[in-house]
Order: C-alpha cells, then sequence, then structure tokens
C-alpha cells in the first residue's frame, strides 16, 4: 500500500513512486487474508480446548493473544500511526500526539485489531466448549450443500448490510474493539467454519484435501472480476462526483445490484482463497527442513513486530528514487529478514516474551 495509486489518506507512509500494479496487489491480497487468518486460528482451537480446561485454555490465550493485544494498541501502535504525521512533515510531536489525536480521529489499532477480535471468539469458544467437545469428530469431505450454504449465508449477510448502508469504514468507536463492521458476518463465519473443518478431519492425511485446478481456477477468475469491479467503480465515482459538483447534485448510493455483485465476487474469491491456499500450501510448501520449521515458529512474531519495521524502512527509502519494483521488492524483502530476525532472537528468546512468541 505504500506504492499504490491512489493510497488511503490516513495511510502510514506514502511513496512518492507509485503504481496501479501494487493497487491491484493491494486489493487482492485485503480480501481474503483476514477471513483465511480467522479460518486457520479456529481449526485450531478445538484441539485447544481438548488440552485443557477452560481455565487453564483462557489463561493460556491471555498471555498468547490478549496481552501481545493490548501492549500492541497501547504501546507499538502510536509510534506506526505517528508515522502518518512524521512522513507528512505535520508540526506535532510524539508524546502530544499520543495524548491527544491518537485517541481522537486517529485512533486505530494497527495490524493488532484482530488479536482483540481473535480473543473475543476464544471466550465465545470457551463458554460454548461444554457444547462444542459432545460434536463428534470424523472424516467427512464438504458436501456442496455444506459449502453452498455457507457462501450463500455468508454473501446473503453481506448484501444486508449493505442495504442497511452500514459503512465499510473501520469502527473505532468503543476503543476496544475495532473491525469493519460489514466484514462481521465473514469474520464469524470462517470462524465457524474453522471449526467444522477441524471436526470432519478436513486437510488431514486420511481427509478431505480440496484439489487445486477447480479451487485456483475459480479464484483466478473471482479476483480478476472483482478487480475490474473495482476499478470500473472507481472510474465511474470520479466522473459522477465531477458531474455532481458541476450540477450542484448531491452524491448517491451505490447502485444495490453493483454493491450485491461485489459481496458475491469477495466472497466467492475469499473461499477460494482458503481451499485452493490450502491445497497449494499443502502440496508445494509442507515441508519439514529447518527453513519452514523456523519460519513456522516465528511467523507469530513476524506478524507482530513488522510494522515497527516495514513502515520505517519504507520511509528511510522515500527519498531514494531507483526503480519502483526494485524498490519495493528490497523494502518488502528486507522488512521480513529484519521481522524474522527480531522474531528468531528476540520475542523467541527474551524471558517474559518467548511465552506468549
Amino acid at each position: 500500500m505504500v506504492y499504490m495509486d491512489y493510497p488511503p489518506s490516513w495511510w502510514y507512509v506514502t511513496d512518492p513512486q507509485h503504481s496501479l500494479f501494487f493497487t491491484a496487489v493491494s486489493i487482492l491480497v485485503d480480501i481474503p487474508i483476514m477471513m483465511v487468518f480467522f479460518f486457520v486460528a479456529a481449526y485450531f482451537t478445538l484441539p485447544s480446548l481438548l488440552r485443557r480446561d477452560t481455565k487453564t485454555f483462557l489463561k493460556d490465550k491471555f498471555i498468547r493473544i490478549g496481552a501481545p493485544w493490548i501492549v500492541g494498541v497501547l504501546l507499538l501502535t502510536p509510534p506506526t500511526e505517528y508515522l502518518a504525521y512524521y512522513s507528512r512533515h505535520v508540526p506535532m510531536g510524539f508524546l502530544k500526539f499520543w495524548a491527544t489525536d491518537f485517541w481522537g480521529a486517529r485512533y486505530q489499532q494497527s495490524v493488532y485489531w484482530f488479536l482483540g477480535i481473535l480473543s473475543l471468539f476464544f471466550v465465545l469458544s470457551a463458554l460454548a466448549r461444554p457444547w462444542l467437545l459432545q460434536i463428534p469428530r470424523r472424516n467427512s469431505p464438504p458436501s456442496w450443500k455444506l459449502l453452498a450454504g455457507f457462501w450463500g449465508i455468508t454473501t446473503l449477510a453481506v448484501i444486508l448490510l449493505g442495504l442497511l448502508h452500514v459503512p465499510e469504514v473501520w469502527f473505532t468507536g468503543w476503543y476496544v474493539f475495532v473491525f469493519q463492521p460489514w466484514r462481521v458476518p465473514l469474520y464469524i463465519g470462517y470462524f465457524i467454519l474453522g471449526i467444522i473443518a477441524w471436526l470432519n478431519g478436513w486437510f488431514t492425511a486420511a481427509g478431505y484435501k480440496p484439489r487445486l485446478t477447480p479451487w485456483s481456477g475459480l479464484w483466478i477468475l473471482t479476483g480478476a472480476l472483482y478487480l475490474e469491479t473495482r476499478f470500473a467503480c472507481t472510474r465511474f465515482a470520479i466522473i459522477k462526483m465531477v458531474h455532481d459538483l458541476i450540477h450542484n447534485n448531491i452524491p448517491g448510493q451505490s447502485p444495490v445490484i453493483l454493491h450485491a455483485y461485489q459481496a458475491v465476487l469477495f466472497n466467492t474469491f475469499c473461499l477460494c482463497s482458503v481451499m485452493a491456499g490450502a491445497s497449494f500450501f499443502q502440496r508445494y510448501v509442507n515441508g519439514t527442513g529447518r527453513v519452514w520449521q523456523s519460519l513456522a515458529a516465528t511467523s507469530y512474531g513476524v506478524y507482530y513486530i513488522h510494522p515497527l519495521i516495514i513502515y520505517p524502512l519504507a520511509l528511510c527509502f522515500m527519498g531514494l528514487t531507483f526503480p519502483l519494483y526494485l524498490k519495493a521488492s528490497v523494502v518488502t524483502g528486507l522488512a521480513f529478514f529484519l521481522s524474522w530476525a527480531a522474531s528468531a532472537f528476540v520475542l523467541r528468546k527474551v524471558p517474559f516474551l518467548r511465552r506468549a512468541f
């Protein structure tokens, strides 16, 4: 997003070199990534509940998820968010920013919002523990009725929220939970689907393994169609805004049929990302070598620490003019390496941190 055309006005760092290519990449990555995270987290929730009682489960989840969420929001998000001021030369010191604007219009939780919502889902799972543990586990592939029902219910929920004019912007009004309201049905739906997947033995040696070709083909098709509608809507919105300004019209809402069409493509792309991604990684990436073991062990730490590394790096490279794709590759690669190193040699080594990471 640092290098995309038309970045959000609040984004931490925006480089003067930019490209429509990175706009497309940002849109496509943004669609499924959090739904994949909720699905994966849910897949391992019941095994975790089975290994311990409710009190121990909640204690462990607080140490691993809840406490890092709180620390991330209070200590790590403010300097990340302050980069939006610093990179734009806004005349305000960090301490004043933290005491004033951060708790006002600039409040957010960076990547740590996910840990807050996940903590809530873990609490709800713990409360439902007696019922969840009564559900028998079996190796059963998903029927088309299950997948169609899941897709239909979650897609319809998103469409209904659109009809109710639920905003697409981030909700921060409670200071505790930060989320995009229109995506809430998808957060819940993919978490439930992850639980269903574990109960039915999906992705196990003897269980269901999605076929790569059909899922990836549908993934490419829906991604391309969704991308086309987003770019078409952007062009239409600019033309309409100019027309409304010339003729003093009041801007109207997006057509209902367009919103429904985008919701269908959005959720289809999400579901295909889960299935095609699982198939691809099981087939080509699932290894036991030292590199893969290290990446697996440090992945949570990389997620947690990377905002403190990648945006300052992008800021340092802003003044350097050389081919954009090379610059983006260097910044991303270097940020990943440094985040991995911080996770491997700090978060997983320091005594009071390694229990969480």
